[in-house]
């Protein structure tokens, strides 16, 4: 399932001087890491997912679907996340950050099955920064896309910033992973809302890793994401807001997933 010649002992030196010596902030991104056979069958899985492990975030600053922690996932998926929860991966995260101590997340709090639909975005944030059940602190975050012949006119790239610009695209194509440092300077987001012509939705597998400790200054103990430029939320969200006071949450879940499934705009 992995490729052994970008994660065997001769690679590593090299791909670790990548990381720590990448702008904005460490991260690298490397093609091919998993095998994609098992990427194919994450990407049929994910509308065979049951929609009450699926989470709406419609506001000003992020619409997008993401699994709920503790999902049932498909086998595809389950394969994934078992294989970089593996000892043999985490020495390989370690090797290339020079993160010691790693800690896996197997109830995937933040990860899982991503998707982003027409019309959807993620601004610029930092991440949070502790778990909310472990008290450890996030140090590493590991996302693969699933997206094939992704084109850049698409939208979606993932965006990696200074708190004055950005700094570096990543096209979230097919088979292609990025691993970043989690620390309050890690700035990234998908800006550009989606825009596929084919009504297709952005899709990605992400975890987190963690440590008990951190040997920079700790950043406030924050769970939630930090936008760096907030917006407000529109008419149409505070509607919906107010809505799920009102109309019951078994409808309202009906109508998202509806539209998750024919790839409309929320």
């Amino acid at each position: 399932m992995l490729n052994r010649d970008l994660i065997g002992s001769t690679r590593l030196p090299e791909l670790h001087r990548e990381y720590v010596t990448a702008q904005p902030f460490p991260h690298i991104v490397i093609d091919g890491l998993f095998d994609g056979v098992l990427l194919d069958g994450i990407l049929r899985e994910f509308d065979g997912v049951d929609r009450a492990d699926w989470i709406f975030y419609d506001n000003a600053n992020e619409v997008k679907f993401g699994t709920r922690p503790n999902a049932q996932l498909g086998p595809a998926a389950q394969a994934y996340f078992d294989t970089i929860h593996r000892g043999q991966f985490i020495s390989f995260l370690s090797a290339l950050t020079g993160i010691p101590g790693l800690v896996p997340d197997p109830m995937l709090r933040g990860g899982g099955l991503h998707e982003i639909p027409v019309g959807g975005q993620f601004k610029v944030h930092t991440d949070f920064t502790r778990h909310t059940d472990t008290l450890l602190d996030n140090r590493l975050v590991v996302i693969t896309y699933l997206n094939k012949d992704w084109q850049p006119s698409y939208g979606g790239a993932l965006e990696l910033w200074t708190k004055e610009a950005c700094v570096r695209e990543v096209v979230p194509l097919f088979g292609r992973t990025i691993i970043f440092s989690q620390s309050t300077e890690s700035l990234h987001g998908h800006p550009r809302p989606v825009a596929t012509p084919d009504g297709r939705t952005r899709r990605s597998v992400a975890a987190y890793f963690y440590t008990n400790g951190r040997p920079d200054a700790s950043p406030p103990e924050r769970v939630g994401t930090k936008f760096l430029f907030p917006g407000k939320h529109t008419p149409r969200q505070r509607l919906a807001r107010a809505a799920r006071y009102i109309v019951p949450p078994i409808l309202i879940d009906g109508v998202k997933m509806a539209r998750r499934l024919t790839g409309q705009t929320p």
